[in-house]
């Protein structure tokens, strides 16, 4: 499993590089560590969990207006796209290669996960939202988006309270209550 993840990682250093902040490197490292750690936790596959944490934003640029999203035509998809070739290298069998797909693609939008990898796809993607590490990419980018920073701080606290609502796992809601405390 090593040797994969580390491919894994490599790539997503490479393709991420062009990120914005809210959806670079450091999003998909700290998304992969909530991975596993809910993962194990949940008793789900560790090594299908991590990857598709490291790839779930792959498509994503700085440019790309990512909130006018919807469920038909989002970067989850995108993602998939883009990250096609770049999984059959890695020798997967066709059943972890469909799952890790299917979760990247329905990781933008709460209730149409229905793998229990796509929803701690989705709980550990959430989970940066109320992650210390990120919260100062967020507030940024809110706060450019609202040219205010105390109007960036009442969205991050909209964001939680609408995460904590759609989080699938107990671990995810412990953690996420746990960092809110902070």
């Amino acid at each position: 499993m090593e040797a994969i993840i580390e491919k894994v990682i490599k790539y997503a250093k490479e393709e991420l590089k062009d990120n914005d902040k809210v959806h670079g490197f450091k999003h998909a490292e700290t998304t992969a560590k909530f991975a596993e750690i809910i993962s194990k936790e949940e008793r789900a596959n560790i090594k299908l969990c991590i990857i598709s944490a490291w790839l779930h934003d792959i498509s994503l640029k700085e440019k790309r207006l990512w909130r006018k999203e919807n469920v038909e035509n989002n970067h989850g998809i995108e993602s998939v796209e883009k990250i096609k070739n770049f999984m059959i290298s890695l020798g997967l069998a066709q059943s972890e290669f469909d799952e890790i797909c299917d979760a990247i693609s329905c990781h933008c939008f709460p209730n149409i996960q229905t793998t229990l990898t796509s929803k701690i796809l989705w709980d550990s993607d959430k989970l940066n939202m109320f992650s210390k590490e990120m919260e100062n990419n967020y507030l940024n980018n809110w706060a450019i988006e609202f040219g205010n920073i105390n109007k960036a701080k009442e969205q991050i606290k909209k964001e939680r309270e609408y995460y904590l609502k759609y989080f699938y796992t107990k671990t995810a809601k412990d953690t996420a209550k746990k960092m809110s405390l902070n």
